[in-house]
């Protein structure tokens, strides 16, 4: 019996931590938003397991002759073995309720590395370049604008939306990275260098610097999340900026500037030659995650 009142316990402790955690508004820091009704359809499960324990511990106290074991199995009557079997499921639970939740920063990025290049394997090196536009374009110079630039933009069968995107953000006289397609943007700049180096670029993140980089260049990111917490990785762009060595770690700023290449570690990276830079606040949810419809 006891040892059934234990497990409801548990289960039950799990549950009121995925409860805890959604009234909190702290579930998307743990897991992407497209994973969360499933973690929130798991507490109800846990809540279901929890009532059986519950009543099979009211079984065996009713049954004359569950006194000796609960389930009708032999037992180790070791406490400590015990203690350390739900130990393994205790702790954590004590751990998500006690100890305060905190965003992935600096900290994690120099141990997982930092991408520059987005998800692209490689650039796509286009037949020409030419200068992007000075203004946005009319209706009726988009649709020019749009004929003209196909040469620029090549792409097989997995790289066509890439393709399609760089035209759209090719038009544009300046380049927000919005949150919905960060992932994205970052590769498409990556990929379509050649047509888009010159180009203003907007970009908002965290600052995050290695030694490597000097006194004049940081890296601004964001950790880009697929399923959990675990998965995520940190994205961004190299930025050069006379005085670099104002803004610390883990501070957030908005960076606007043209888009160029230069060398890190032996390996060509799209870097931005800032011309304004804007501490922001953090953002509610720091994390983004991919455009499954992409």
């Amino acid at each position: 019996m006891t040892h059934h009142l234990i497990r409801a316990a548990i289960l039950t402790g799990f549950a009121m931590l995925i409860v805890y955690l959604n009234q909190t508004d702290q579930l998307n820091l743990y897991i992407a938003p497209r994973m969360e009704l499933y973690i929130k359809l798991s507490a109800v499960g846990l809540y279901a397991a929890a009532i059986y324990q519950v009543y099979a511990a009211l079984q065996v106290r009713l049954d004359k002759h569950g006194k000796d074991c609960d389930c009708g199995h032999e037992h180790s009557s070791s406490i400590f073995k015990n203690i350390m079997i739900y130990g393994l499921f205790i702790f954590p639970l004590l751990l998500g309720f006690l100890v305060p939740t905190g965003t992935l920063g600096s900290a994690l990025a120099s141990k997982k590395g930092i991408s520059f290049t987005g998800n692209s394997t490689g650039l796509i090196t286009s037949a020409s370049t030419a200068s992007p536009s000075p203004s946005p374009p009319t209706k009726e110079q988009e649709i020019t604008v749009a004929a003209s630039i196909d040469h620029l933009f090549p792409y097989d069968e997995y790289t066509e939306s890439n393709a399609a995107y760089g035209k759209q953000l090719y038009t544009q006289s300046l380049i927000s990275v919005p949150e919905e397609l960060f992932i994205e943007t970052l590769t498409t700049l990556n990929m379509y260098q050649d047509a888009l180096v010159g180009k203003e670029v907007e970009i908002t993140g965290f600052v995050y610097r290695e030694e490597d980089m000097g006194k004049d260049r940081f890296a601004v990111s964001r950790f880009v999340m697929n399923c959990c917490s675990a998965d995520a990785l940190p994205y961004g762009l190299m930025i050069s900026w006379p005085k670099a060595m104002d803004y610390v770690e883990d501070e957030w700023v908005t960076v606007t500037g043209k888009l160029s290449t230069s060398t890190y570690l032996d390996n060509k990276i799209l870097t931005l030659e800032a011309t304004k830079l804007v501490r922001v606040k953090k953002p509610e949810s720091p994390y983004v995650y991919p455009d499954i419809n992409f």
